[in-house]
Order: structure tokens, then sequence, then C-alpha cells
């Protein structure tokens, strides 16, 4: 916990503030190489990978994180979900998919889904994994290894419309560049995550559930944030 505001600001009390931001567009899947962990190749999802995808986003425990929060209803769900990974949506997005080393298996997809969070302004990294991997470490060892290729990018300074709870103050008008995450209060595991990759929780607040199965239903979510440093 940050001590620091709880609720979820208003936009109208959003401040601009000047800070860096990867320059875009973002060097296409052609130009980004594969991120090799432990565990782990994290690489740009292909055409080929489809049934793979499907098989991922057939999961309902898989699934219950995504806006939706169901699974693909068919293979064309999947297959028009896959479009966000590939050309020309990748000059705004660093998105991958998530492969056991060992077997080339897909166990799960994530990186930065937006450069521009509706929640407070800042890009928003966001992952989603196979139940069988779920408690293994994988997520952190995903988390970890996007954010270094995440703060090796290019970088340009920017004018950005923000949260004021998210920033930290350089000077009047400056803030450090800021990556932001969030998830549901009860969701340990992802919390965990966070916690561990040095994510700073800023925010919680409560909405109406989007997910199909429980529309308009409340639902509380948590806000981390975390600078470079």
């Amino acid at each position: 916990m940050s001590g620091e505001d709880q609720s979820l600001p208003m936009e109208s009390s959003w401040v601009v503030v000047e800070t860096t931001l990867p320059c875009v567009p973002l060097p296409p899947n052609s130009q980004r190489q594969p991120i090799s962990t432990k565990r782990l190749v994290i690489r740009p999802m292909r055409e080929d990978d489809l049934e793979a995808y499907h098989e991922l986003r057939s999961q309902p425990e898989a699934m219950t994180g995504t806006k939706r929060g169901t699974p693909d209803r068919d293979i064309d769900e999947s297959r028009s979900a896959l479009q966000d990974f590939l050309s020309p949506k990748d000059s705004n997005v660093f998105l991958f998919g998530i492969f056991l080393a060992s077997t080339g298996a897909l166990i799960g997809d994530g990186g930065v889904h937006t450069m521009e969070s509706s929640y407070c302004g800042w890009p928003e990294i966001g992952y989603k994994l196979r139940k069988e991997a779920w408690g293994q470490g994988y997520a952190t060892e995903f988390v970890r290894a996007l954010l270094e290729a995440w703060w090796n990018l290019p970088r340009s300074h920017v004018k950005l419309r923000v949260s004021p709870s998210s920033i930290d103050r350089k000077g009047e008008h400056e803030a450090e560049e800021q990556m932001y995450a969030m998830t549901v209060v009860d969701n340990i595991g992802s919390r965990r995550v966070m916690e561990k990759v040095g994510f700073i929780q800023f925010l919680e607040w409560t909405e109406p559930n989007i997910h199909e199965h429980r529309l308009g239903q409340p639902i509380t979510l948590v806000g981390y944030r975390r600078s470079k440093a």
C-alpha cells in the first residue's frame, strides 16, 4: 500500500505532465527479438499460432481476467483476438505470446495492450496464463522480462494527461514515467506478482462488472504503478 488516495479520481481532475514514453510507432513484430528467460520464450504471436491460441482462449480459467470474462465461442473469435497482436496493430501495442522453453507450448499471452489507460493515462500491462501454469512463478518471470524489454525501448519526451495520484513529480510540471497494472481485489496471485516486480498499489475502487455472466454486479479493483527505478 502506498498511502496515497485510494479512490478512482475523476478524469476532470487529471493533470498534464511532461514525461517520457517509448517512441511511436513501436518497433514492429518483425523487428522484435524473442525474449528468453530461464523457463520461457516470449515472442511476437504469428498467424500460425491460431490453434494454440484458441486452446488458450477456450479455457474458462484463463479468460476470467479478460474484458468479457468468458471463453471464446469458436475459433473465429480467437482469430479476431489474435489480430490485436499482429501488424498493423503492433505499432501501438507491445504484446507477446508466452511459451515454455522446454516444449514450445503456448501457456499464455501478455504485454502492454494500451499506451494510455483509461484509468490513469499511463501505458497498461496485463497477462493471462493457462490454469496449469498458475502458481509456478511464470507470471513473475514474464512480467520482469517484459518490463526490462519495455524500459529498453527508445524514448521521446511527451506531454501526457494522467491521474494526479499516479505520478512522482520531478518538478512543477514533470513526472517520472510510470507503468500501470490492475486486477480484482481478491486476485491474490496477481497482486503478489505485481508486488514482487516492484509495483505499488495506489488505487482501489468499485464499479459495475462488465463480464457477461456478472454484468452490472459490483466489482472491486486495485490499480498499481511502477517506474523504471
